[in-house]
């Protein structure tokens, strides 16, 4: 990515706004796009027992940018035996000012019910919006297959993540313009009982970007 044209140097940033402030377009501000467009995205490996239909959960997400720790609750509802509907949200306020967070995604087995197939296909959209500094929404697909070892569950995957950048602070009547951001990955969970319900640690690994979460999961 080029330059931006017209936006004044600044003091090193340190916020999901701050760090767009500076002449150029930096790795920094690209890992904190990225992170926006993850963490909108975030989504988790997790089947729903038969006699429910709903779980619930609450993630604290950590990337490989300077930006902190961010918390997001999840919720899953069961629409048949192989489609899943899903949701998420955070707001909370921070360095960066109030950061507001929400999106929605799809999660699709293949196979019948009685021999289904141990991949999964997921679609996930989402938007990030920090007041007065920048919106960032993201689509991301990928695929997942479930590795069944002997105490813990593995599920590796591989996808894409795709982010619109635009940030709307005014500088002196210039605006940076908008960003977009493609990125392939692989992730990684696992998952875990603890005191009825489940723990589930991930990781996304990509050339210029990783992130981890943790994930405490019930169910409905």
């Amino acid at each position: 990515f080029q330059a931006e044209d017209g936006i004044r140097d600044q003091p090193r940033a340190r916020g999901l706004g701050d760090v767009y402030k500076r002449q150029d377009y930096s790795k920094e501000s690209e890992a904190l796009f990225r992170q926006a467009g993850f963490a909108s995205t975030h989504h988790y490996p997790m089947e729903i027992n038969k006699g429910n239909r709903i779980n619930y959960g609450w993630s604290i997400i950590k990337s490989s940018s300077s930006n902190g720790f961010l918390p997001t609750l999840h919720s899953q509802l069961k629409v048949s035996w192989n489609l899943y509907i899903k949701g998420r949200m955070t707001a909370y306020s921070g360095k960066e000012g109030a950061v507001q967070m929400y999106g929605w995604g799809l999660s699709f087995r293949p196979g019948k019910e009685d021999t289904p197939s141990n991949w999964i296909v997921n679609f996930n959209s989402g938007r990030l919006y920090s007041h007065d500094q920048v919106r960032v929404s993201a689509l991301q697909v990928n695929v997942e297959r479930k590795l069944n070892l002997k105490k813990f569950p593995i599920h590796l995957g591989f996808g894409m993540n795709i982010l619109k950048a635009n940030p709307y602070l005014q500088f002196e009547d210039s605006y940076m313009e908008k960003v977009e951001i493609q990125t392939n990955f692989i992730n990684v969970g696992s998952s875990t009982t603890f005191f009825g319900m489940q723990l589930i640690p991930q990781i996304w690994l990509a050339p210029k970007y990783s992130m981890a979460s943790l994930t405490i999961v019930g169910e409905l």
